[in-house]
């Protein structure tokens, strides 16, 4: 079983295809409750990640505490834009992992005052990050018992610091906007895995003080009519569509 939380669909897209190759099932976890599975004849136990302020999603983590005993070999696999701390080593002390991966994945956070991201570095890491699944994947297959992660500098102080910070403060839906060129479609309804955004008038409305932050709604609008803050207007958006540059065009 390998259970994943995604916002605009590279650990989706991760999970999938590492349960595919394992013969496996791959699950949202929107919606569901861990103590609802029984874990008990499982051979491998996934958890897929995005990484948040170098962090697992809580989301996920408040999954993760209902996960029972297993004797599954257990791993993380977590896709990150730039650097994931230490986020699968936190992830660890709520599920005892065997192992653990990274995989650098194009960026789908538009917001901040730099762009980490365009179309031409994004189909780069795609590239990169295909082979880079390939390896993972032989390398659970083989039950190796690493963590293979890119930490980046000052590791501790940003998961165990200021990922609780971006959890209490940064998770605002107030800074989200919407322009004349909304179609209408309610796709960001849709799309929202926290339930924060309702279609009123035929406009999307947040309804709810905090959401993930996922940047599903923004990512996946077709009008690319919503932004948030004041620096993702006209910026490049993201979702994933798959591997190869073709699906981009």
């Amino acid at each position: 079983m390998i259970f994943y939380f995604s916002g605009t669909g590279n650990s989706a897209a991760v999970a999938q295809i590492t349960a595919k190759e394992l013969g496996d099932t791959a699950v949202d976890i929107i919606g569901k409750q861990a103590e609802d599975y029984d874990l008990s004849q499982e051979d491998y136990l996934g958890f897929v990640f995005p990484v948040y302020a170098w962090a697992a999603p809580e989301v996920m983590l408040r999954f993760a505490e209902g996960i029972g005993h297993t004797d599954a070999y257990v791993f993380a696999i977590a896709t990150f834009s730039n650097l994931a701390g230490m986020a699968v080593e936190q992830f660890s002390e709520i599920v005892p992992l065997k192992s653990g991966f990274g995989i650098v994945m194009p960026d789908n956070y538009p917001v901040t005052d730099h762009i980490i991201d365009t179309k031409e570095s994004s189909m780069r890491k795609l590239g990169e990050a295909k082979v880079r699944l390939a390896e993972v994947i032989a390398r659970i297959r083989n039950q190796d018992e690493v963590f293979d992660v890119k930490r980046g500098e000052n590791a501790r102080e940003n998961t165990y610091v200021k990922a609780p910070v971006f959890n209490s403060e940064w998770r605002k839906t107030k800074p989200y906007h919407v322009s004349d060129d909304c179609v209408g479609c309610g796709l960001c309804e849709k799309k929202c895995p926290a339930g924060a955004v309702r279609m009123r008038e035929g406009k999307p409305v947040w309804i709810k003080e905090d959401c993930y932050l996922c940047m599903a709604c923004l990512n996946f609008c077709p009008a690319e009519a919503i932004d948030y803050g004041i620096h993702s207007s006209g910026r490049w958006r993201y979702t994933f569509k798959g591997f190869s540059e073709e699906n981009y065009s």
